[in-house]
């Protein structure tokens, strides 16, 4: 298995997988064709909320899936329908497609909770081109409750590593065809799930009764070989501890802060060089409530109420804060220069990375609620067009320096 390692941000019922490195795709071009669109996915539920979410390849595929929408697939031209998958058997809840290499999309397939007795959750492979379903298996992971938020797989190159049905061991498949290149189990008596960091992917694990408590006080995290699945040492992190992306070769992670069994910010910023074993920790000047986030090397936390706040992760310092008028903002995207925060309704707000100066700001596109906290970026890039999703299934997409006009 060769190649970087991207993160398979998925969500087992509710938004919570707005922590990880929101990607920078390269500035400076459009899909050919490209003119601003508006469209809505059709084929979700209408009994389940909307939690749609996108993913791109290369410059003109863009994949959708959540909200009760099991996967589609757009021109990122004009949004124009390519493919929708169907869901087999018994419906799913829906699927949060979080990855695609140059022939396959990846997503974590929801099991409907009305129906135990129907499929389980699974992490599923299709074809990009048909949408096709190649191939599925069964997770078992407790991710959320090892790292604090759902992250049952990643991407590595070309190939998907996944937590197997009985929640004991990592298993790598080539991402298209799902023929299993290895299988490493978990260190006795433990639980684990895949975090990518940089090039490397690392195994976060905590102990079954750190677990069964419903969140590990210590952790341990070791590197994962992607050509055999060999686990290194183990770094030990005191404390609960969330990854949330990764800056200058090192794994950061914030610390939740709780008031008895309420956990209401995050106090501290913790970096662990997978390399040294070094684990350093710096405290914040208060706590932080809101979503976490990581672009382009800096960390963002985005209040309810649109107070978004710049940290620096290696020393914790604060570097600015803006208030926009995106409330329930999900986490950071960044790309052509700028890094963007939206809301269910649509609203997204441009600032400037360097100092929070707000570039600009969209109006609400569709009527929703402002988000959960703890939800993942509603905004992907590709060079210069912006895609958007907002309540109902809705999704536009406009170029970064022509966005639309407000008021």
């Amino acid at each position: 298995i060769a190649g970087g390692v991207a993160a398979l941000n998925a969500s087992g019922g509710g938004p919570d997988g707005g922590g990880d490195t929101a990607p920078t795709a390269p500035g400076g071009t459009l899909p050919a064709g490209f003119e601003p669109w508006r469209t809505t996915v059709l084929g979700g539920r209408e009994d389940i909320p909307d939690e749609l979410r996108c993913v791109t390849h290369d410059d003109d595929a863009l994949f959708c899936g959540g909200g009760g929408v099991i996967a589609t697939r757009l021109n990122a031209e004009d949004g124009s329908p390519v493919w929708t998958a169907k869901s087999p058997g018994v419906p799913a809840q829906g699927m949060h497609l979080v990855g695609a290499t140059d022939d396959t999309v990846v997503g974590y397939r929801i099991a409907d909770q009305d129906d135990p007795q129907g499929p389980p959750n699974e992490v599923v492979a299709l074809d990009a081109d048909s949408g096709k379903e190649l191939w599925a298996t069964p997770s078992g992971a407790q991710s959320t409750a090892v790292t604090g938020r759902t992250r049952d797989a990643v991407v590595a190159g070309s190939a998907v590593v996944t937590v197997d049905a009985s929640n004991s061991r990592f298993e790598a498949r080539d991402a298209h065809s799902g023929e299993v290149a290895w299988t490493a189990p978990f260190p006795d008596g433990t639980q684990c799930a895949p975090v990518p960091e940089g090039p490397r992917l690392l195994a976060m694990c905590a102990t079954d009764a750190e677990v069964d408590d419903l969140g590990p006080g210590r952790s341990t995290l070791r590197t994962i070989a992607l050509d055999s699945g060999e686990f290194g040492g183990a770094i030990g992190i005191e404390g609960p501890a969330e990854p949330v992306g990764e800056a200058d070769g090192s794994l950061v992670l914030l610390s939740p802060h709780y008031e008895g069994t309420a956990r209401v910010g995050y106090d501290r910023v913790l970096r662990v060089d997978p390399a040294s074993g070094e684990v350093a920790s710096s405290r914040f000047d208060k706590v932080y409530a809101g979503t976490p986030g990581m672009a382009d090397g800096t960390l963002y936390v985005s209040g309810q109420t649109g107070l978004v706040t710049a940290f620096d992760p290696v020393s914790g310092r604060k570097k600015w804060v803006r208030q926009t008028g995106v409330e329930g903002a999900s986490g950071p995207a960044a790309g052509e220069g700028a890094v963007y925060f939206s809301s269910a309704t649509g609203r997204v707000a441009a600032l400037s990375p360097d100092d929070g100066t707000s570039l600009w700001a969209t109006d609400p596109q569709a009527d929703g609620l402002t988000g959960q906290e703890g939800a993942s970026p509603r905004v992907a890039v590709a060079g210069r067009a912006v895609f958007v999703a907002a309540a109902d299934n809705t999704l536009f997409a406009f170029d970064a320096r022509n966005p639309p006009k407000s008021g």
